[in-house]
């Protein structure tokens, strides 16, 4: 397959739904470079340290209530959207599911909050963070990009993001003011989610769930859940560890610098995003031609940015933070801007080709084993050296499931018949 090949197949929907991604996660990339630069100096590396661990607990939490629908939700919503009354059951089956495990979530916070001395002291930064986890799970995402509708998903995220950005500017002004920020995130996470909500109704009839279909739902879902938790075991949670084994301090270093990192994946997601509701109805000969044409390019760029990484890592911190503190720490960000290359082709295979083929033990595997070596490495060399430790670990992690995604992926293309594509 040519490239002007692989062109035509993102054309039409697909490649507006791409633009429409793309803007989603240009705001993603670039107001947030505009939002913690500035609270890292307003609030101070300690203050900010203890928002962004409360935040990266809220993540874990939201992956509870996603439970792996973003993606099995999205393809079976591809498969019956011409079937009005399917949808419309389906989509309130999901929604009763979402709200079941909204209040799971808060059970466990709230268990947090009573247990452990690290969330109760700053019990209101957890409790606020919360909003972020509700609000996502009120945002009907699965759906609109099921019916490939990326033009609402873009303008409520975009929308609600500028308003977060400026509330912050407006109303952060000191350091004691740390506890508005994660009310002002989940405000706006609350905000989308209502607006979604709402404007999913013009495309659905209500219907009442069906406990049989919620648990069939639940329980088709189940390995994607335990796959994303996987993936915060190397991810998100990192930021969390660091506040638990070290400070909240050294967790805002390493914060910083990960929240870059993650902006660099912005660049893919919106690519991949767009491809997944329109390559699952494809016979596999077709997703295996695409994935195997776009390794090549996705590899290249990721190549680029770690690259641009390693040698101005210094410089990049001190242009967008000014703060001595996180500068000094530049190796770290030399570390993690490995992920850069990284994760382009691991996002290609895990959040790509396997769900479309429905593969969804086989990513469970894969991801499971990142997150559980990343945990075990964490645990031993952030006892030896620190921070750099976890930034190891990360590194580490991604590369292990980079080989055992990749080696996974030849074996499904070598099963199905190596007529399909010269590999």
């Amino acid at each position: 397959m040519s490239f002007s090949n692989l062109k035509d197949k993102i054309k039409g929907t697909v490649f507006k739904n791409y633009l429409y991604l793309l803007m989603i996660q240009g705001a993603n990339f670039i107001l947030p470079l505009i939002t913690i630069p500035y609270l890292v100096r307003t609030l101070g590396i300690h203050k900010f340290g203890i928002v962004m661990v409360a935040q990266s607990f809220a993540i874990l939490l939201t992956i509870i209530t996603e439970f792996g629908l973003d993606m099995s939700a999205t393809r079976q919503v591809a498969l019956i959207k011409t079937d009005k009354k399917k949808v419309s059951q389906y989509f309130f089956d999901v929604f009763f599911l979402k709200m079941a495990l909204v209040i799971v979530a808060f059970t466990i916070l709230i268990f947090f909050i009573f247990f452990i001395d690290k969330f109760s002291q700053e019990h209101l930064v957890y409790f606020f963070s919360f909003g972020m986890v509700f609000g996502q799970a009120l945002f009907p995402s699965f759906f609109f990009r099921g019916i490939e509708e990326m033009r609402i998903i873009t303008i409520i995220n975009v929308l609600a993001k500028v308003i977060f950005t400026v509330s912050v500017f407006i109303i952060i002004k000191h350091p004691e003011d740390y506890h508005y920020v994660p009310i002002l995130n989940g405000l706006g996470f609350i905000l989308s989610g209502c607006l979604g909500f709402i404007l999913s109704l013009k495309y659905v009839s209500f219907m009442k769930p069906i406990f049989n279909e919620v648990m069939s739902i639940a329980k088709e879902s189940s390995s994607l859940f335990l796959s994303n938790l996987a993936v915060s075991f190397y991810t998100n949670i990192n930021t969390l560890l660091v506040g638990v084994f070290i400070s909240d301090s050294i967790a805002g270093v390493y914060s910083s610098m990960e929240k870059l990192i993650v902006a660099t994946k912005s660049i893919y997601v919106p690519l991949y995003q767009a491809l997944f509701p329109n390559i699952v109805v494809k016979d596999k000969g077709t997703i295996v031609s695409v994935i195997n044409k776009m390794k090549y390019y996705m590899g290249a760029l990721g190549a680029i940015i770690s690259f641009i990484i390693f040698l101005f890592a210094a410089d990049i911190l001190n242009l967008i933070y000014k703060d001595q503190m996180i500068t000094s720490y530049h190796i770290v960000f030399q570390i993690l801007g490995l992920i850069g290359f990284l994760s382009s082709l691991n996002m290609l295979f895990v959040s790509l080709f396997f769900p479309a083929i429905k593969a969804f033990n086989q990513r469970l595997k894969i991801l499971s084993m990142g997150g559980i070596l990343n945990i075990f490495l964490v645990i031993i060399l952030v006892q030896y050296y620190s921070i750099y430790g976890v930034a190891i670990s990360a590194t580490i992690s991604e590369l292990f499931i980079l080989i055992v995604a990749y080696y996974l992926y030849r074996r499904e293309v070598n099963e199905f018949g190596n007529e399909i594509i010269n590999i």
